[in-house]
């Protein structure tokens, strides 16, 4: 490494730091004042209201890290140019490209690390926050579901259900449809209510209707395994936020099978594979617009910081929106931002 790079990095790495001690200090109030009215109403203990604010500082670290990044940047450049130290470089013949690979180098691998951070750390801290923050605000959710439709993982039975309770994991006004390999109705099964045994669904007095020899014959037993798990039955109270990639992508699908709406869970899915690269993005942002401050830099920096940073979430707050009411696909929900804000990327590289 040359010493101009090791000099840019010598001077963006101090500055990054206590930008991101500065941004997690900015969410962490926010999140304490935005909920002090309910610690206080419940007479929340001190000691856990600090327990929150320490599990939530992981997901800080990852909402900040974009924003340190681009502020350390816009500011390490803004300040080369206003001592005149660039233009030395330049008129010595020095690239810029040259000068910033530590820098882009140090942002890709940021931006990987920042995958394996979130899917290792940040789910954890926040679900355990969550539950935390629930008990403390005596926040009680209820697992029952209404009008419940799943389809088996082979999909070839389909349950229809009035309402599920899940304190006895009692299904009521059940409906099963049997179809066969090709789809074809083969048998319905009717019942007042189904409770779970623990390996399988126990109808009470069913009255099962099968198609034999194109002839329609009611009985009394269900000559069926009905198997499904009973929690693909209960209301979605999971947030895919908390799950890691596996496990989020299993309960995804399950999420499908029940025929429950998954369009907004597959576009957060798909948002923790793209947000990781708003850091290497944003740097080429800090690199063609640091320059651009003689004056006042550390205030301007800031404010392109936060300028870029509420243009940024406010887009993706949209297409994420408009990814839940099938507008556009998740995928394009969570990358069109992505996408979006590369553009002075693309033109740098051309």
């Amino acid at each position: 490494m040359k010493l101009l790079q090791r000099y840019l990095l010598q001077q963006f790495i101090p500055i990054c730091f206590f930008a991101l001690l500065f941004f997690i200090l900015l969410l962490e109030l926010g999140d304490l004042f935005a909920n002090l009215w309910r610690y206080l109403a419940n007479e929340a203990p001190i000691r856990s209201v600090i327990t929150v604010m320490i599990l939530y500082i992981p997901k800080c670290i990852s909402y900040s890290m974009p924003m340190a990044v681009l502020f350390a940047s816009a500011y390490t450049m803004g300040s080369m140019y206003a001592r005149n130290e660039l233009t030395s470089v330049f008129a010595a013949g020095y690239p810029l490209y040259k000068l910033i690979i530590p820098l882009l180098v140090l942002g890709l691998l940021l931006s990987f690390g920042m995958f394996f951070f979130e899917d290792r750390v940040v789910i954890h801290s926040l679900a355990q926050k969550n539950a935390l923050n629930r008990v403390l605000l005596n926040q009680q959710e209820s697992l029952n579901n209404g009008n419940v439709v799943v389809i088996s993982e082979s999909r070839k039975v389909v349950y229809t259900a009035d309402f599920y309770q899940a304190g006895d994991k009692k299904l009521y006004s059940l409906i099963v449809v049997i179809r066969t390999e090709d789809g074809d109705l083969e048998a319905v099964i009717q019942a007042p209510s189904g409770k779970w045994s623990g390996s399988e669904w126990v109808l009470e007095t069913p009255i099962t209707y099968i198609i034999k020899d194109d002839v329609l014959v009611e009985e009394d037993i269900v000559p069926y395994e009905l198997t499904e798990s009973p929690e693909i039955f209960q209301r979605n109270v999971t947030s895919v936020d908390e799950l890691s990639a596996e496990e989020a992508k299993v309960y995804i699908e399950n999420a499908r099978r029940a025929g429950l709406p998954y369009a907004e869970m597959l576009s957060n899915y798909y948002r923790r594979f793209s947000f990781p690269f708003t850091i290497f993005i944003v740097l080429f942002f800090s690199i063609s617009l640091g320059g651009r401050f003689k004056k006042n830099i550390l205030l301007m920096s800031l404010l392109l910081s936060l300028s870029i940073a509420v243009l940024y979430y406010v887009m993706q707050m949209i297409t994420m929106i408009l990814a839940k009411w099938e507008y556009i696909s998740p995928l394009a929900g969570a990358w069109v931002p992505v996408i979006f804000f590369s553009e002075p990327v693309l033109r740098f590289l051309g």
